[in-house]
């Protein structure tokens, strides 16, 4: 067992999730609660309650939980199960999917019966999901579960929902001693070195233990070279890396690296845009081997695309049921709009009838990109390839504009087919 092992094991957790007639803390009540003991990356005990509110459950909250007026009725008052609550919860961190939540209105039940608050150390999943997953849309613990293929049946019931972000918790614990934990404050605070898609490299480690890494990845990345004072000395999109060592390997030799990032790519052509946005600054030797190398990766047919005829491309991106949408009528390399589909469907079409606006009422009619004119053929051959792929969606303006129910309906069919093949963020780096 290594130190990280050691160290996640070391800490006892209490997951705890409430459902309550409202999200008042002073005046709404609770009427379930559930709790979930974990130790040693394992549930060790269960404890759940339904309680009586004394006050009427609101309609919309009963459709909610599935808990009616008549199943709290005979349920125990919330000061009679109290006791048993603080002794479960006992000296462990406390854990819940929303603690701004959970503990708040805990701590306000045992203000009203002038108890002392908890002193617990607290852990929000919610919020570790935003740092581990930097660019995830939805963190609810319907969605979290359903892409951790974690067994979640009775959502929005205490003790389904506590058992739930109990195993959400497991995963993230094992994530945290693979990636060589060495504080458990860093369980708080995660920031910039455990996110799951990416993995960093330092003069520690050699050149062969990158390349073995690399060697394993069947699924496209970016390898970002820094050097001294974080300056960036090459980003380098690779379709298969497990393919592609080699020419890392070669590059690597000629580059005098401090920090080396490896961070899992969908779609490539991101990666393109990250290699476009930083072009002009390489060594001209070492910008142009790049260059050179990914002309050859991508093919060098004559494309039948430019950018006088991409108005939007629409991509699968990394989180499953998101998308990436890149507007060619006003390209900024470094801005990415991401949107959730379904649920977000809405604010997409919208967006992309703004961005049209923009370009026919501001721009009046003339395009606008960064990309580099000694990358244009590059992106455009890559694009005409892939276009019929899967992987992207080419939407053209005119009809976004004519037909919203076309469009959606393309979107939506397009979104539906993903297979996600990289299975991020259960696999991850």
């Amino acid at each position: 067992m290594t130190e990280s092992e050691k160290l996640v094991d070391s800490l006892c957790f209490c997951v705890i999730d409430l459902e309550t007639t409202g999200g008042n803390a002073q005046k709404d009540r609770i009427i379930e609660i559930g709790m979930v003991k974990v130790k040693d990356r394992k549930v060790i005990s269960e404890k759940s309650f339904l309680i009586n509110p004394l006050i009427a459950i609101p309609e919309f909250i009963q459709k909610l939980t599935n808990i009616k007026q008549a199943d709290v009725k005979d349920a125990p008052l919330i000061e009679d199960v109290i006791d048993q609550v603080i002794k479960f919860i006992d000296k462990d961190i406390i854990v819940a999917h929303n603690t701004s939540f959970d503990v708040p209105f805990l701590n306000g039940v045992l203000a009203r019966l002038k108890r002392a608050p908890l002193e617990n150390k607290v852990i929000c999943t919610n919020v570790m999901t935003k740092y581990l997953i930097p660019e995830i849309l939805n963190s609810n613990l319907n969605y979290m579960s359903k892409i951790f293929e974690i067994e979640h049946s009775k959502a929005h019931r205490a003790a389904d929902d506590a058992k739930a972000t109990a195993h959400l918790l497991i995963k993230y614990l094992s994530i945290f001693a693979e990636k060589g934990i060495k504080k458990v404050n860093q369980l708080y605070y995660p920031r910039n070195r455990f996110e799951l898609d990416r993995i960093h490299f330092d003069k520690a480690h050699s050149s062969q233990q990158i390349m073995s890494q690399l060697s394993n990845y069947r699924f496209s990345v970016t390898v970002t070279v820094k050097g001294q004072r974080g300056l960036i000395l090459a980003v380098i999109p690779l379709l298969t890396p497990n393919e592609e060592c080699d020419f890392v390997e070669d590059l690597l030799k000629d580059l005098d690296w401090e920090i080396i990032t490896v961070k899992m790519l969908h779609p490539f052509l991101d990666g393109l845009l990250l290699f476009n946005n930083h072009f002009s600054k390489y060594p001209t030797d070492i910008g142009q081997r790049i260059k050179d190398y990914l002309t050859k990766r991508v093919g060098q047919a004559e494309s039948d695309l430019t950018l006088q005829n991409l108005d939007f491309v629409v991509s699968h991106h990394l989180v499953a049921e998101q998308v990436i949408s890149y507007n060619f009528l006003n390209l900024n390399t470094s801005t990415r709009s991401l949107f959730k589909i379904p649920a977000q469907k809405k604010k997409f079409f919208q967006f992309l009838n703004s961005q049209i606006n923009r370009f026919e009422n501001q721009q009046k009619g003339r395009r606008k990109n960064t990309i580099h004119p000694e990358l244009v053929p590059l992106i455009c051959a890559y694009l005409s390839k892939e276009k019929s792929s899967g992987d992207y969606l080419l939407l053209d303006r005119k009809m976004v504009k004519s037909n919203r129910d076309t469009t959606m309906k393309l979107i939506e069919r397009f979104v539906a087919e993903s297979s996600n093949r990289a299975k991020f963020p259960r696999e991850h780096l």
